[in-house]
């Protein structure tokens, strides 16, 4: 559990409190509308334009998301996604997914210097890949050891989860850039 999470209330069916609420996955029922994902809460009400948010997309990615109406603001958070319904959950994780698109590189091929850039090839687990980064002070951050998340030129993150899993080339160009 996170250093953060470890401070937050129990959960209840709707539980106010002076922190976060915290809605019971039970309750929860999301319907996909379009492109647009529903939230209906029984008992108390549907909010017809649903975002999903980690709340902890580094350190707890797995937990505790937060619930926003299309206007931004929080509907509630789910302290344990797992114990929503299957059905529920897979409309959830899709949402997810399209939020925090962060390709996983597995092998750099390629590495070049230019004017102050770092142009990048490299093969993903969505596929093969070109980038530039910049000012890697800025655009690198490193969430635990070993992980590496690197933001591009145009904004796009990719992550590299373990670098002593990767190959002994694409290690050394990681380090030699990082």
């Amino acid at each position: 559990m996170s250093d953060a999470a470890q401070n937050l209330p129990a959960t209840g069916a709707l539980t106010e409190t002076e922190g976060p609420v915290f809605l019971d996955p039970k309750r929860l029922r999301f319907t996909r509308h379009g492109a647009l994902l529903r939230l209906t809460i029984e008992g108390d009400r549907s909010c017809l334009k649903t975002q999903v948010f980690r709340a902890f997309p580094l350190s707890d990615p797995h937990r505790y998301y937060s619930l926003r109406d299309g206007d931004g603001k929080e509907l509630g958070m789910i302290r344990e996604p797992s114990e929503l319904d299957a059905e529920d959950r897979k409309r959830v994780e899709e949402e997810l997914d399209r939020r925090y698109f962060v390709p996983v590189i597995l092998r750099v091929t390629r590495v070049t210097e230019r004017f102050g850039t770092v142009e990048w090839e490299v093969d993903t687990d969505r596929g093969h890949v070109r980038f530039t980064t910049r000012d890697l002070r800025e655009n690198l951050i490193r969430p635990s050891p070993g992980r590496y998340l690197l933001t591009s030129v145009d904004g796009n993150r990719f992550d590299v989860p373990d670098i002593d899993a990767l190959d002994v080339r694409s290690r050394d160009w990681l380090r030699r850039h990082l």
